[in-house]
């Protein structure tokens, strides 16, 4: 298949990386093989460059001025944790299941931090779906380590920390470096991009899921555009114990358009 002059990157099979976007860039996912999963992540990282009155790129901890002597230590702990792409939240915005070309995803803290502004694509994700983890495969029936998604994303970080050019503003490095700790250990639900989960037969809360094979074809792709410098982690979902990859996962690449 044929790509554009920038730099495509991979997500090898099975793995996961990750990559810096600073607000107004944008990234191509794309489905290389027609058949897998790329479940995707994102947090907002400190902006230092920005002389602006949100300098740190994050959602305010007060979101409004008045009574904040309400609020107790304890809940100010609690929401002081890195900013990520929720959604649980996204669905609540967007009133919808399944974001589509023109929506914006959002934080735990309900602020903008990617919008779909391509999908070439049948338009089929999910938001459902937790990421896979070790205890997944384990009641699956898998022996022994199996890669996941879970490990993927924390994998993805701290190799992103490792391999950050010189020049990038030791603030940022430190925001990347904090993330994990930072979220106490937890994955955020993903965005599953190209995940095929058909809500089946039932009524109402008892309706179905089931785990299908993807509908997307070679080379299907889906860009989104940073609201704000983040981080986008990704990982080519390894799971090979249903039908969700076609059985096979495979590589997929991405693209950091300027």
């Amino acid at each position: 298949m044929a790509f554009d002059e920038v730099t495509i990157h991979t997500v090898r099979a099975r793995c996961g990386a990750a990559t810096l976007l600073k607000v107004g860039q944008s990234i191509k996912i794309i489905n290389t093989s027609g058949h897998q999963v790329v479940d995707t992540w994102c947090f907002a990282l400190p902006s230092p460059e920005l002389n602006t009155t949100s300098t740190k790129n994050y959602a305010p901890l007060y979101p409004t001025s008045s009574s904040i002597s309400r609020y107790s230590v304890a809940s100010n702990i609690a929401a002081s944790v890195p900013e990520y792409m929720s959604m649980s939240h996204t669905r609540s915005k967007l009133a919808k299941l399944t974001p589509e070309k023109g929506d914006t995803l959002f934080s735990q803290k309900r602020y903008p931090m990617l919008t779909i502004t391509q999908d070439a694509s049948p338009g089929v994700h999910d938001t459902l779906i937790a990421a896979c983890d070790r205890w997944r495969y384990a009641d699956l029936g898998a022996e022994g380590y199996h890669e996941n998604c879970t490990d993927n994303c924390w994998d993805a970080l701290a190799e992103l920390t490792t391999n950050l050019e010189s020049d990038t503003h030791p603030e940022v490095i430190e925001g990347v470096q904090a993330i994990q700790v930072g979220m106490g250990g937890r994955v955020p639900d993903p965005l599953n991009l190209f995940m095929n989960i058909p809500i089946g037969e039932g009524k109402g809360a008892n309706r179905a899921a089931t785990f299908e094979a993807p509908l997307t074809k070679e080379g299907d792709f889906v860009v989104l555009r940073a609201e704000k410098d983040v981080v986008v982690v990704m990982s080519s979902c390894p799971q090979d114990m249903n039908a969700v990859n076609g059985g096979a996962p495979m590589d997929s690449h991405f693209q950091v358009l300027l």
